[in-house]
């Protein structure tokens, strides 16, 4: 809402947007910045609605651009599905459990209440419940042969039954681990007690690594794949392994696509406004199309950032990887259609986004064996090139190439995003231009 309206300007915009359609809602909804989102679902009525209409990844794009604290109104009206992404992404670092975050996270959820507590635990598999709380409480069962008046000075003081007591090894965490195990206890008394006899037998790292392995399968189905598999996106690949077919015979040949019943918008959000890309996707009006390009984008950056090792809990990685994604499909699409938006639009009706992301790297390799090829030609090394070509030259021999774009005045090395790039660095290797600018060390 803007500062200058009045209350009740603002209560007219609030009733108005309420008695819309829940299809029109969403569509309004899902076109707001993410700070907004938070805004409006805190002022309407029945936002849970609109939420529910969003996609898992929607939801964790909109998270992780808030930040988790700046979200709480959109995270307390989660569905169980929602949260368990949100928590498969957010609760690991490099495949271990992050225990600073998870302490974050259950101080989060239990400050939601009751209903958000145990939505939690019964979308967490029982594994990774135990594993979470091995990390705050330890817990001791008493000796039932001996008398329990004599027996309870040496045992920790918290209990629901008299059987199992509980220490909280975590300063600052009791408030929020006591809500939680109350909340368990008065749903489930069974639930309770196998989770209490399974921290009081104690945690093996099997437990921890069946965590983890369910939630690395539920992540594949998200376009999280094993490293195996997630590098072959840097594979090779020929111009004419990708089809230009006008945009008829494309959908004649395309396997129908069954639009998703959520809503994903925040991988179009990120593009490069002006880039051939962006221009091209503007072009494309089909809304079935759009959500087949939107998918296909999200889980290619996913792929990217397992091949990358990026975790995709930091926001400044998940943004960088849908950027390098959509850097590489603009240059597969100049190189195909010039500026040509209409054109590009078939092109992107008519392939996989991941065929036309590794058509753009391609390009990048291919430039990398010019200049592999030109550095055999003379003695020493990439720094005998002089500037600005050497330290361009050092950032496409990279294992993962980037622009090293600092040696042209920017502020430090980028992600490749278009042929002029490719078209610079190519230039300069000319080797007229090279000998005339030699500068031996």
């Amino acid at each position: 809402m803007k500062d200058t309206e009045s209350p009740e300007s603002a209560v007219r915009v609030i009733e108005t947007f309420d008695a819309l359609p829940l299809e029109r809602r969403v569509q309004i909804f899902s076109e707001l910045s993410p700070e907004a989102r938070e805004e409006l679902v805190r002022v309407v009525a029945r936002p849970g609605e609109i939420i529910r209409q969003m996609s898992e990844e929607e939801i964790f794009f909109t998270v992780q651009k808030l930040g988790v604290d700046n979200a709480l109104g959109l995270i307390s009206l989660t569905t169980g599905r929602q949260l368990r992404y949100l928590l498969d992404l957010d609760l690991w670092k490099k495949e271990m459990l992050n225990v600073e975050s998870a302490g974050r996270w259950l101080n989060i959820i239990a400050a939601m209440g009751e209903e958000k507590i145990l939505q939690f635990v019964q979308v967490t598999d029982s594994e990774l419940l135990v594993s979470l709380m091995n990390s705050f409480i330890k817990v001791r069962i008493r000796d039932p042969d001996i008398d329990l008046v004599e027996e309870k000075d040496s045992l920790p003081q918290f209990t629901l039954d008299d059987l199992f007591f509980v220490h909280f090894a975590v300063p600052g965490s009791e408030d929020t681990l006591k809500r939680f195990l109350e909340t368990i206890f008065e749903w489930n008394t069974e639930y309770y007690f196998g989770l209490m006899g399974e921290l009081a037998r104690g945690v093996y790292l099997e437990t921890e690594e069946e965590a983890r392995r369910l939630r690395l399968a539920r992540l594949a189905d998200r376009g999280f794949p094993d490293f195996d598999e997630a590098v072959e996106i840097y594979r090779h690949i020929q111009r004419g392994a990708l089809s230009s077919s006008p945009s008829e015979l494309c959908r004649e040949k395309a396997e129908p696509f069954e639009a998703p019943r959520t809503v994903l918008k925040y991988p179009l959000k990120v593009l490069a406004p002006g880039a051939l890309f962006k221009r091209s996707l503007d072009a494309i009006a089909e809304p079935s199309e759009k959500d087949r390009l939107s998918q296909e984008l999200a889980h290619l950056a996913n792929k990217v950032m397992v091949a990358d090792a990026r975790d995709p809990a930091e926001a400044d990685d998940l943004r960088g990887s849908l950027r390098k994604v959509s850097g590489y499909i603009n240059i597969a699409l100049e190189e195909m259609c010039g500026e040509d938006a209409s054109k590009a639009a078939d092109v992107l009706r008519c392939n996989h986004m991941e065929l036309l992301f590794r058509r753009g790297f391609s390009v990048i390799l291919d430039l990398r064996k010019e200049a592999q090829k030109l550095l055999r030609d003379y003695e020493g090394g990439v720094e005998n090139l002089g500037h600005p070509l050497a330290g361009l030259v050092q950032g496409l021999f990279l294992k993962r190439p980037v622009f090293a774009s600092f040696v042209l005045g920017e502020s430090k090395p980028r992600e490749f995003e278009s042929l002029d790039d490719i078209i610079l660095i190519r230039r300069l290797l000319d080797r007229a231009l090279v000998e005339e600018s030699w500068e031996p060390v």
